[in-house]
């Protein structure tokens, strides 16, 4: 194996494979990331029973809410390329010891976001079993577990050429399986009569029956549904003129999920009533399954299976993310050298997926044992929320610091670099505040406050790590 010397895109003829991902393998990590399905399934139904009918309004305000950080990821990208993303950036200007901490924070955004698939894909290959016929057995979602890891680590381990496939054919059958159920949900509303293009009919939006309430209270799902597609910053290093191609890459996988879920969203509130599935919600089963299982019968175990799928596509976005920052920060110092070290044939980040793919199993096994896999699944999905919100807001100080030059030079830059990430590091604050230490401190505490303190934890000792050690390089 051979280690990465350069510091930069293109330095070094020992780096990553250059000049491989281009524009629609770039928009494919980013739309699996966000992952249509999981959005629709976990999505649609919170929203729904919040917001009612203004469920798509939620979404579209989400889509807005989110475009500050994604300009402000666009604009570094193209003038500092690099795999290491927001940990690098951030370096450019931090002390030694706040960007080791930085880099850290960063890294832990991919690896929890890594660790929840795993855990989807044990729950709902246990759903799956059990639908089958099969009696039930905690051994099936540590079965699903493995599988996660040993799948996509096939194709990840291999190169990043065979991880974009893999990626792009795991996206294909979530989203044909999505938009069929859409369209229908779809043809049978317009055949009773039930279409309209209406999105602020609120009733059973909640106890307050408040748009504006409603709405707000479902936006903090659509924000989430959102966080994601900056990955496609990571693939920088391995890009095809990646100062044009990432920007690029980055607001046509927003755009093209937004229009996606938005229109999904949408056509899912005519499906059956509030009443009806907040019943459903109330009972512990998920609504989408109750709508497939009204619209399709049997076939509603395609669910399941999309499922499963779409957790397959995103252990292979997700642990490609986490070891290329992972790389980034070993190289330069900034966390134990051996995670740059490559694979001399596959050129990928060898030791550093050893530590994603090895630990991230290890989490999603324990907190399985711990809690439970569903409650597991819940405590993943609500802890990555933290790092991801505290990255974005450091994306976005990273455009403030970087770019003041241009802020004070001219009208434009004044916006580019002032204006908008400015508003960037309100929007994430906000959803930091509402959605983590507000909403999970409210929720108990094996899926809320165990996760706030735990999040809060690693962040502190991620700090007093980087703080301690000035020089990681032999570590």
């Amino acid at each position: 194996m051979e280690r990465i010397t350069g510091k930069a895109h293109g330095t070094s003829t020992a780096g990553l494979k250059s000049d491989v991902i281009g524009l629609i393998g770039a928009v494919t990590f980013g739309v699996v990331m966000l992952s249509p399905a999981m959005t629709i399934y976990g999505g649609f139904g919170p929203s729904f029973l919040l917001a009612g009918n203004a469920a798509p309004l939620a979404f579209i305000l989400a889509l807005v809410a989110t475009l500050p950080t994604a300009i402000s990821y666009a604009l570094l990208a193209r003038s500092h390329p690099d795999a290491g993303s927001a940990a690098s950036w951030i370096a450019r200007f931090c002390p030694a010891g706040i960007a080791r901490w930085a880099g850290w924070i960063v890294f832990l955004y991919y690896f929890t976001n890594f660790t929840i698939q795993p855990v989807t894909l044990g729950v709902f290959l246990s759903d799956l079993l059990v639908t089958m016929g099969l009696p039930a057995s905690p051994e099936y979602y540590f079965l699903g577990a493995l599988l996660c890891c040993l799948w996509p680590a096939w194709m990840v381990y291999r190169g990043i050429a065979l991880s974009e496939k893999g990626a792009l054919g795991f996206l294909v059958f979530e989203t044909v399986v999505v938009v069929a159920l859409c369209l229908t949900v779809l043809l049978f509303a317009s055949s009773r009569g039930a279409l309209h293009v209406s999105t602020v009919d609120v009733a059973g939006a909640g106890p307050s029956g408040s748009l504006v309430t409603g709405v707000f209270r479902a936006m903090v799902f659509g924000m989430l549904a959102f966080c994601g597609f900056d990955v496609i910053s990571t693939l920088a290093e391995e890009a095809k003129a990646p100062r044009t191609l990432i920007p690029q890459a980055t607001f046509l996988a927003l755009v093209l999920f937004g229009v996606l879920i938005i229109a999904g969203i949408w056509i899912l509130t005519f499906a059956s009533s509030p009443e009806h599935l907040r019943e459903v919600a109330d009972s512990g089963a998920m609504p989408i399954s109750e709508i497939a299982r009204i619209y399709w019968g049997k076939a509603a175990v395609f669910v399941p299976v999309t499922a499963i799928s779409a957790a397959l596509g995103l252990a292979i976005a997700t642990s490609v993310g986490a070891s290329r920052i992972a790389l980034a920060m070993g190289r330069s110092g900034n966390a134990p050298s051996w995670l740059a070290w490559l694979h001399p044939g596959h050129r990928v980040p060898w030791k550093a997926l050893h530590l994603v793919f090895g630990a991230g199993l290890a989490a999603a096994v324990f907190t399985g044992l711990v809690l439970g896999p569903y409650q597991a699944w819940v405590w993943w999905g609500t802890t990555s929320t933290f790092f991801a919100m505290n990255t974005y807001m450091m994306v976005n100080v990273a455009n403030l610091v970087l770019f003041r030059k241009s802020a004070a030079g001219s009208l434009a830059g004044f916006f580019l670099h002032g204006v908008i990430p400015v508003t960037g590091i309100m929007v994430d604050a906000y959803i930091l505040v509402r959605s983590f230490f507000i909403e999970l401190w409210n929720q108990g505490w094996a899926t809320g406050r165990s996760v706030i303190l735990v999040d809060v934890a690693l962040a502190l000792a991620a700090m007093l790590f980087a703080l301690k050690r000035h020089d990681v390089k032999d570590a």
